[in-house]
């Protein structure tokens, strides 16, 4: 049996979490930018509580071929 890997574009990557993020409606559409490079999605933006920033984090993480990098802060 062989296993068939879709290969997402960086492109593709960033209209699909941008799309993901407009159905949240905990987000406003000018509050996450999205940028790709590799498959890692980096999100930028202000948000106002920690449950639109895992909101966020949640919808991106929902998208084929995204690259989970988590950077911590102190």
């Amino acid at each position: 049996m062989s296993t068939t890997t879709i290969v997402h574009t960086d492109e593709e990557i960033q209209e699909n979490v941008m799309a993901e993020l407009k159905w949240d409606a905990k987000l406003q559409p000018n509050e996450i930018g999205v940028t790709v490079r590799d498959g890692i999605v980096t999100l930028t933006g202000w948000v106002d509580s920690y449950l639109k920033k895992w909101s966020a984090e949640d919808a991106a993480l929902k998208v084929g071929g995204v690259r989970l990098w988590r950077m911590m802060s102190k």
